[in-house]
């Protein structure tokens, strides 16, 4: 018998209580701080105090809309002013590494947008300076804080599917990747900034593999000349086995397109549902349905979740930033952590076909 949501799932990204205390800049005024960050924080009243972007107009017009108490004309203003607590840096990530070390001269938590850099050496040079600086950085690898992920999570720690036997991640949708012009300077633009998001979620609840093997595939829809469709599978030291498979080039309407998990356990197993990435977005909520045997009896559950991946999980980022800083501990998606991701990717390159 399917009983539908009245099984408790702690899933959701808690507000820390002194959230009004951090005064926040942002760097850059790009699609996904519009559409996405700024949103987000208005929506949780956190304290949006300056923006900054090279384009100043758009700075000045997210300012307005947004209700942000100042703008800068350079990045030097910016960086002056006194009030601000964190940075959030979300830009191109050939920019990260100058603005992060900036933000660390002005001795300023940052929240850094993902991935890390472009490429592992200079991840490394961000890397040694956040280990001998007296900051906390979180990287807004905010998948892991999704809805469906976070309940996953839950249900994995929980132990209510025993040891985990095998997974797999996918979507198939079509993507306009007209939208991000500059992702065609990547060498790799899927993979380091989209399927980079499911290479850090796996990582999140099944820790790191011991081996990957890829296929990055060209479609009609690719970048110019570079790969945007994914076929990864991973192999782990316990018998644990999962694939990743990503496409861009469906040919579905996108109410039919389809993007979520199965993950099988011994005991148990789940289904989620990654709605950000069928149709809209908007269209229905976040969903997980798993079964797991207790006392010989299998017990099944659907539960619809409240929130998205985007943008409502962009919260949860800050909010682990703002309780790193208050108790002096490392954030979830910490410089380090990210780090571990990256060379994930890096590992998934090498091991193409």
């Amino acid at each position: 018998m399917l009983n539908k949501n009245n099984f408790i799932i702690d899933y959701k990204n808690k507000k820390p209580n002194n959230f009004k205390k951090y005064k926040i800049g942002i760097i850059g005024a790009g699609n996904i701080v519009e559409n996405s960050h700024l949103p987000i924080y208005e929506a949780e009243k956190l304290n949006i105090i300056n923006i900054f972007d090279t384009n100043i107009e758009k700075a000045k017009f997210l300012k307005k809309k947004y209700n942000i108490i100042n703008y800068s004309n350079n990045i030097e203003e910016f960086f002056n002013d006194k009030n601000i607590d964190i940075v959030d840096i979300a830009v191109p990530a050939e920019f990260n590494h100058d603005l992060f070390q900036q933000a660390l001269n002005y001795n300023k938590h940052i929240l850094i947008q993902k991935p890390l850099s472009n490429n592992i050496e200079t991840a490394k040079k961000i890397l040694t300076k956040y280990r001998n600086a007296n900051i906390k950085a979180n990287v807004n690898h905010q998948m892991r804080y999704s809805p469906s992920i976070k309940a996953a999570n839950y249900l994995i720690k929980k132990n209510y599917f025993g040891q985990i036997k095998s997974f797999k991640f996918y979507t198939h949708r079509k993507t306009d990747w007209s939208i991000w012009p500059w992702l065609s300077k990547i060498d790799y633009p899927e993979l380091r900034y989209n399927s980079i998001h499911y290479l850090d979620s796996i990582r999140c609840l099944f820790g790191n593999p011991n081996n990957v093997k890829a296929e990055l595939i060209h479609s009609r829809n690719s970048i110019l000349d570079k790969p945007t469709n994914i076929y990864v599978t991973f192999k782990y030291n316990n018998g644990l086995t999962g694939v990743l498979d990503i496409t861009h080039d469906s040919k579905k309407k996108p109410d039919d397109w389809t993007a979520g998990f199965e993950i099988i356990g011994v005991n148990g197993n789940c289904k989620g549902i990654i709605s950000s990435m069928i149709g809209n977005g908007t269209s229905f909520p976040d969903k997980i349905k798993f079964s797991y045997y207790k006392n010989n009896k299998l017990n099944s559950y659907e539960k619809e979740l409240e929130g998205r991946w985007f943008s409502e999980s962009f919260a949860g980022p800050m909010f682990s930033l703002f309780n790193a800083i208050e108790f002096d501990i490392q954030p979830e998606t910490n410089i380090y952590d990210a780090f571990e991701t990256l060379n994930l990717v890096e590992e998934v390159i090498k091991s193409q076909d």
